[in-house]
């Protein structure tokens, strides 16, 4: 016989070949049914091993395991179940062996896994009767212990230390001649718990072992954490002769629950603030994106952002300002909440340090009310805890800057300043999709000449390998990859030059050869300066490129100011020279103008539907938002959404295709 004690939890069903292959295999068995009764008969400690099953009647065998390792966590465990898929949480919970049912076969490894998990735990004990320590062994293994030991006289006054161990000294710092004759309270220190030394005291005064963690100091003054217990040593009469001391410096474990206790509260405090963010983004991220579709005045957009972001309870204020053509004051353009004493016209140096910060990096930035000095603009003002200000912005193109206060201490954390900072890009974005089109459809556009004497410009670095000038057609992003082709003109001979060997080429391709000229591409990594103008509103009419110059020619809407684009040029060329600036009446409309005629064609619905479908990225893959949620957006089902976009693209399709050869649209 194996002399082993099974614990059984099975329902009644089943539980009968089970017991009886236990039993034959020579173990005293018990059979439960209910895992609250096992856990029951698992703190008597009678047994050697657990046999669970999953399914049982009220918690199921992974439940019933983890109850077992807070009762008895050497105790071995077994599921046998039929269901692998609970195989993973078993083990998590700290199982020993998982064994599947399925036919007569798996109690053969049922038995096998018994006998392995218990042959430790069922071993016969040897005799040991003439083996015994003698008091010298006894006193060197208390020496020699890797936990401090002590003992203090209870028969002397103060109950002093007359013997300590060298692991004692060890976590303490204090020998022998610094330590004995002295009550240990000498290890007490400004950090240590009043009420556990008091609880100490109690059970020192009735005579009782008491277990607690104390904050204790070293001799060098270094603070540790102290698994002190002590318990009182009785002689043959049961008097109290002695208090036993067993010191374990716990620190590194004390260290490490304070980590992560910390990391609890601040995942909490996380949670709670991304729950707090989702109540306020999913309506106010619905009405601004409303507004941005529905409107096309600057101010009106501007206007009624404020005034949805200030129905929101926690942000009592907003404004939406820009800067004046000087760079020294900021002009509100709308705000919700502020004093009507607030000017409209503010100097940069008397507004709260954010203001400036942003101007500058481009990154949002907050102040909190005591953070925040300045009389205009400042939290105070308002009533609120904190402002935040984010850049308007599409690309390069800075329309703006947008303020918002909250009224609580939590509120405009990092998540929400990121919010507005995404508010901030889609009003940009939606800014200068309407310049773009105010300056295709606008009577009178101002026309800029710009020379640019630097052979880094990548053009007239291409010039200089012709030894002849290059005109700038256009540009196209290459599919799948980051880099694009700059397409040019030129009458120079290009037959025996390698344009692929310049730095920043990577291809050459030949369109077109011809006795006016050559059309070629080059793909290159950078869209640079192209791109960067281009988000600034700019519009190259002509870029001619000679090897140590270029001129270029652009149309900018008249609201656009002309010292941004000089500056573009300026950061990343030399010699930047503005020719000319004059205002004339629009070009001759071409293909690039269709969104003008296009908007003609479509229906108010059709052109929402388009729009919001562009903001919200439906045409970029993969999708970031689905039809049915732009829908929402929009107040309409799916179904009338994709009825109106379908339409919105079939007139696009028109427009562009009905566009005649000569670059006219017919």
């Amino acid at each position: 016989m194996r002399d082993g004690r099974i614990l059984v939890v099975h329902p009644e069903d089943g539980s009968g070949p089970i017991e009886r292959a236990l039993e034959e295999a020579g173990y005293l068995v018990t059979v439960v049914e209910r895992a609250t009764t096992a856990v029951a008969r698992v703190s008597s400690g009678e047994f050697d091993c657990v046999v669970s099953g999953y399914e049982l009647p009220g918690d199921d065998g992974v439940a019933l395991l983890e109850a077992i390792r807070e009762v008895d966590p050497t105790l071995p465990t077994i599921m046998y179940t039929a269901d692998d898929a609970v195989a993973d949480d078993a083990f998590e919970c700290g199982i020993d062996r998982f064994v599947t049912r399925n036919g007569a076969a798996s109690l053969d490894r049922l038995i096998g896994e018994v006998t392995a998990v218990t042959s430790e735990t069922t071993d016969p004990p040897q005799d040991v009767s003439d083996h015994e320590p003698d008091p010298e062994a006894i006193v060197r293994a208390i020496d020699d212990a890797p936990i401090g030991i002590s003992l203090s006289h209870a028969s002397l006054p103060d109950d002093p230390l007359v013997y300590i161990n060298d692991a004692w000294e060890d976590i303490t710092g204090y020998d022998r001649q610094h330590a004995l004759g002295r009550n240990p309270r000498f290890l007490q220190g400004p950090a240590t718990d009043a009420e556990t030394v008091e609880a100490i005291g109690n059970a020192i005064g009735n005579d009782v072992p008491i277990t607690v963690e104390v904050q204790n100091y070293r001799r060098d003054g270094t603070p540790f954490w102290n698994e002190l217990t002590v318990a009182p040593v009785r002689d043959d009469d049961g008097e109290v002769t002695h208090y036993v001391g067993f010191q374990n410096d716990v620190t590194d474990r004390k260290t490490a629950e304070t980590i992560v206790e910390e990391r609890t509260a601040k995942l909490a405090e996380e949670r709670r603030a991304l729950r707090r963010l989702l109540e306020h983004v999913h309506g106010l991220l619905n009405e601004i994106t409303d507004v941005l579709v529905t409107e096309r005045d600057r101010r009106v957009i501007a206007q009624r952002v404020c005034d949805e972001i200030a129905t929101v309870g926690t942000y009592p204020a907003c404004w939406f300002g820009s800067t004046t053509p000087t760079g020294d004051a900021l002009v509100l353009e709308a705000s919700t909440g502020l004093s009507e004493t607030v000017d409209s016209q503010l100097e940069l140096t008397t507004l709260p340090a954010p203001v400036e910060d942003v101007l500058e990096s481009g990154e949002p930035g907050a102040c909190r009310v005591g953070e925040c000095t300045s009389e205009i603009l400042g939290p105070a003002t308002v009533g609120a805890r904190r402002l935040a200000v984010v850049p308007v912005a599409y690309g390069h193109k800075r329309y703006g800057l947008l303020g918002v206060y909250g009224d609580r201490g939590e509120t405009l954390d990092r998540r929400e300043q990121q919010l507005f900072a995404s508010i901030g890009r889609m009003v940009g974005s939606r800014l200068n999709a309407i310049q773009t089109q105010e300056l295709l459809t606008a009577d009178r556009v101002t026309e800029i000449e710009v020379e640019i004497r630097d052979e880094q410009f990548p053009l007239s670095a291409v010039a200089g390998e012709l030894e002849g000038p290059v005109e700038y057609v256009g540009l196209t992003h290459t599919p799948d990859s980051a880099s694009c082709e700059l397409f040019c003109t030129t009458t120079a001979d290009t037959s025996s030059v390698d344009l692929s060997a310049l730095a920043f080429v990577d291809d050459v391709r030949r369109i077109t050869d011809t006795g006016a000229g050559t059309t070629f591409a080059l793909t290159v990594e950078s869209a640079s300066p192209f791109r960067d103008l281009a988000e600034y509103g700019a519009s190259i009419s002509e870029l001619i490129a000679h090897p140590r110059r270029v001129v270029l020619t652009l149309e900018l809407s008249p609201s656009d100011e002309v010292r941004s684009i000089l500056d573009v040029l300026k950061a990343q060329y030399d010699q930047v020279t503005l020719r000319s600036r004059t205002e004339r009446e629009t070009r001759t409309r071409t293909v690039l103008d269709c969104s003008a005629m296009l908007e003609e064609r479509l229906t108010d619905r059709q052109q929402a539907a388009l729009e919001a479908a562009q903001l919200n990225g439906y045409f970029e893959w993969p999708r970031p938002a689905d039809g049915a949620e732009i829908a929402e957006t929009m107040g309409i089902t799916r179904q009338t959404f994709h009825q109106h976009l379908r339409a919105a693209e079939r007139k696009l399709v028109e427009t562009y295709v009905g566009t005649g050869s000569n670059g006219q649209v017919s």
